[in-house]
């Protein structure tokens, strides 16, 4: 959502002195600089990232205007600066002109008479607020390309309960966050869980990781750069906190920024003001700020690799995320999820009904309940995509997972095996056959639970579970579980 009374930094292209006065009448607050003839302009337009060009598009013609070299001029702002919107101003536009304009990219073509501020403000804005949209959904759809995960917070356990209460107070404010957890355990995705439900929800969400750069790039990236700022700089950058104003900006991998960026990093969080490199002004930001590493940052601190005063400032409310061998219960809703979702993909990419395994025997849950999952969701999704492929049939089975793999981890310390009402400890006494029995049916009883569930129905749940309707009922009677309004 664009923030009506943040500062707009505009570039107005105007002979008649009284223009500036204009404008800054119809734009409060708003940083304008003026310039007379069109060199000028050019030479100041792509040093600086401008929130909109206002120009007189008959600046620099002598005698009869022309429609025709208006033209010309805004098609050179265009390719000057796509990114930035321009709007045409003069005193009496003619229909030519307007029509033409607006086809050319033009949002609209602005009466530049005293009496009109309101509607110059509104025009403006407006195209503003289109331009910041544009680069969004061109960010967005660059981020569909790459965007990887399971699309949700999936999960009933405890542990992932706890998680989600915090998560839900945690959203309602504008403090903050840093997420920390094990790659893969899905730190992203609670990062956008974190901004949809705030209040920042309408703008946008801009996510990096702060690891793939070397600092110098970091810092360009970051908060931009003017102009011939660096060798190769041909044109002004605007930088990810100037295009997440108003949403959430998710740095990735805090813990791998170097000292030089982590001052830099400090002051914008302490100032709320970034400083383009190159540049000697400061642009004030509206952005909240979430945070992820897979360290410990206090562990950095105390060996003075990472400043402590920013730890401090970045860790205000800190979010644990468990990984997926402390919520093993998790599993079958999230191997639902995810075959759900990769047949999706399927079908979509296919524009047929693709063969796309959705179904999961209890025997192979149970075998990716005894595995210990080091890379987490990540490795669980990769390892089902790649079983749903090999497999021969329409449900995923023990011995697919034989196909990809997957070996079974001995419990050690724990078999943690869990179910809304049972868990399997290690027995010192109990033999390994015994305990991974004992897994097996806590498992199978998860599973059962969860396909009821899911499916509403008897007959559903057995066919996705690989077992006949009778031996279902036989497996809700030995479990004893009674399902509440389920169907035939």
């Amino acid at each position: 959502m664009l923030d009506m009374d943040a500062q707009r930094n505009v570039l107005l292209l105007d002979a008649d002195p009284e223009a500036g006065e204009l404008l800054a009448e119809c734009l409060t607050p708003a940083t304008i600089e003026q310039f007379t003839t069109a060199e000028a302009a050019f030479e100041r337009l792509s040093a600086v990232a401008w929130d909109a060009v206002v120009f007189d598009p008959y600046v620099d013609q002598v005698g009869e205007p022309q429609d025709d070299l208006a033209l010309s001029l805004l098609r050179r702002i265009r390719t000057a600066a796509p990114d930035t919107v321009a709007l045409p101003w003069c005193m009496q536009p003619t229909v030519t002109l307007a029509v033409r304009a607006m086809r050319g990219g033009a949002l609209d073509v602005l009466r530049k008479v005293p009496g009109n501020e309101s509607d110059i403000r509104r025009s403006i804005e407006r195209a503003i607020a289109h331009g910041a949209l544009s680069r969004e959904v061109r960010r967005l759809r660059g981020e569909v390309e790459r965007a990887r995960g399971i699309g949700d917070v999936i999960g009933d356990s405890p542990l992932m309960r706890q998680l989600l209460a915090v998560v839900e107070r945690v959203a309602s404010s504008d403090a903050t966050v840093l997420i920390v957890g094990e790659s893969g355990t899905g730190k992203e995705l609670l990062a956008r869980t974190i901004h949809r439900v705030g209040p920042r929800s309408d703008g946008p969400f801009v996510a990096f990781d702060c690891s793939a750069l070397a600092p110098s790039l970091l810092e360009d990236e970051l908060f931009g750069h003017e102009k011939g700022a660096f060798t190769g700089a041909s044109r002004a950058r605007r930088g990810l906190f100037r295009e997440a104003q108003g949403g959430t900006i998710f740095l990735d991998e805090i813990g791998d920024i170097d000292a030089s960026v982590q001052n830099k990093l400090l002051r914008v969080l302490q100032e709320r003001e970034i400083k383009p490199v190159g540049s000697e002004r400061t642009v004030p930001i509206d952005v909240r700020v979430v945070a992820a590493t897979n360290k410990d940052l206090k562990q950095l601190v105390g060996r003075g690799l990472f400043r402590e005063d920013l730890y401090w400032r970045l860790a205000v409310v800190p979010v644990m995320v468990p990984p997926l061998r402390e919520r093993k219960e998790d599993i079958p809703k999230l191997a639902a999820h995810i075959l759900a979702r990769r047949r999706g993909a399927a079908k979509s990419f296919a524009g047929t009904e693709a063969r796309y395994p959705t179904q999961i025997t209890g025997r192979a849950l149970a075998r990716l309940a005894s595995y210990r999952w080091p890379g987490n969701i990540r490795e669980l999704e990769n390892v089902l995509s790649r079983a749903a492929i090999l497999c021969d049939g329409e449900i995923i089975r023990e011995d697919d997972l034989d196909l990809v793999g997957l070996e079974s981890t001995s419990p050690a310390a724990t078999v943690a095996v869990t179910s809304s009402t049972a868990s399997v400890p290690l027995d010192p006494q109990a033999s390994l056959k015994e305990l991974v029995a004992r897994a097996t049916r806590s498992v199978e009883r998860a599973a059962i639970e969860a396909a009821l569930a899911q499916t509403g129905s008897a007959s559903a749940a057995a066919e996705r579970l690989g077992i006949s309707r009778a031996g279902l009922y036989n497996k809700m009677k030995e479990y004893a579980i009674v399902p509440r309004g389920h169907r035939e």
